[in-house]
């Protein structure tokens, strides 16, 4: 069966060897990818990076890079006629069970952003999913609708119709790719909460966007950082789902989620894959 759903990796044209990871992964797993060049906003000159944001608003030359990096894979995706298409960052890895989604096709009036991994939290606060709200994708996986968008653009599916919206507002930008309330619109987002559809691989330890620059061989505990099981019980002896989960609640009390949801914490994003 072809592969109904493109695949978009953004990478900086210089990143050969994030590149050479992120191939031999996705080729183990039978997926194909296109490598779309990134835009490296730190080589963008003062007057390029000023008219690419909107009046008032402060990014950095990374995040405006970011940014327009995305709209250059938001573009492949309308180009494609594909109803929808998977942007990965050159961090981000499918995970196997995920794959043959990207074969079968998705539901895509269900959602216009599916997070196959994404943050619990964003600028405004924890992010929540409605439990009460799974929208079964096969192969073990659920979709469930989330209270806002969190942090973290590594790995996602978006449709044609957002990916166009999107490319609408792309310039002046008024915030980094993954913040989501400064859209003249809500879109519908869903996540991938447990398990979920991509793990980041270890060169998300160096990244342009935050000035992080950390070696893999300082990660301790590596061999166990293949299985998801491992961040679910890191998360359970630290209690970090219980104290979130009391936060959300308080959150439904004060009014600053919506009632008539089943609002639960979402697991610690970015669950690193050493192969």
């Amino acid at each position: 069966m072809s592969q109904a759903i493109p695949v978009f990796i953004l990478s900086l044209p210089d990143a050969a060897a994030r590149r050479a990871r992120s191939a031999r992964h996705h080729a183990r797993l039978g997926i194909a990818c296109t490598i779309i060049d990134g835009v490296d906003g730190r080589r963008l000159d003062e007057a390029a990076r000023q008219a690419a944001v909107a009046p008032g608003v402060s990014l950095s030359p990374s995040e405006i890079g970011c940014h327009l990096s995305h709209a250059r894979a938001w573009e492949a995706i309308v180009a494609s006629g594909a109803p929808c298409g998977v942007v990965l960052e050159d961090d981000g890895l499918i995970a196997a069970r995920f794959a043959p989604l990207l074969r079968e096709g998705l539901p895509v009036d269900r959602f216009d952003y599916l997070f196959l991994d994404v943050d619990a939290h964003n600028e405004l606060g924890l992010v929540a999913y409605d439990r009460a709200d799974a929208l079964a994708l096969g192969h073990g996986l659920c979709a469930y609708t989330l209270s806002d968008g969190g942090e973290g653009a590594h790995a996602y599916v978006i449709t044609r119709t957002e990916a166009q919206r999107r490319l609408a507002e792309a310039v002046p930008l008024r915030g980094p790719a993954d913040i989501y309330h400064v859209l003249p619109y809500r879109p519908r987002m869903r996540a991938l909460v447990s398990p979920k559809g991509a793990w980041v691989a270890p060169t998300s330890l160096v990244s342009s966007i935050t000035d992080r620059a950390e070696p893999e061989s300082r990660v301790p505990l590596r061999a166990l950082r293949r299985w998801a099981l491992f961040y679910d019980v890191v998360d359970w002896l630290r209690g970090d789902l219980r104290k979130k989960q009391r936060r959300i609640d308080a959150m439904v009390a004060e009014g600053t989620l919506p009632p008539g949801h089943d609002w639960r914490a979402m697991p610690t994003g970015r669950r690193m894959l050493f192969e």
